[in-house]
């Protein structure tokens, strides 16, 4: 078990001093470490460039691939359209703010929330 000291000064009347002793197990700092890998990996968010026929899915993909390198592009099938989605984002702001620059090329593009 690991033991942690915190010494607090508490402004009363007068100077008063005041130690805390925490007891965490050492594991708790591992466990905190797994998760924040875990965050990392984890995407929440997508923008979504097409939907329709699997002939245009193909060709706005590979659009995709050639000007957006910096973020992967995924075809997926939803019955009964395909789908062409870029980017991997954490938040919908960071998929907001790069949304910005998609719809330069794609102005029907839009964010979308994976489950």
């Amino acid at each position: 078990m690991k033991n942690i000291f915190i010494t607090a000064a508490l402004l009363l009347t007068g100077a008063t001093y005041a130690q805390v002793t925490i007891n965490q197990e050492s594991n708790i700092a591992d466990a905190m470490e797994y998760k924040k890998e875990v965050a990392r990996s984890e995407s929440a968010f997508q923008v979504q460039i097409y939907n329709g026929n699997i002939t245009e899915a193909n060709k706005a993909l590979l659009d995709a691939k050639n000007k957006y390198k910096q973020y992967p592009a995924l075809l997926t099938f939803e019955s009964p359209n395909y789908k062409v989605r870029i980017g991997s984002f954490r938040t919908r702001l960071e998929a907001e703010k790069n949304l910005i620059e998609i719809k330069k090329s794609y102005p029907a593009a839009f964010v979308v929330g994976l489950k």
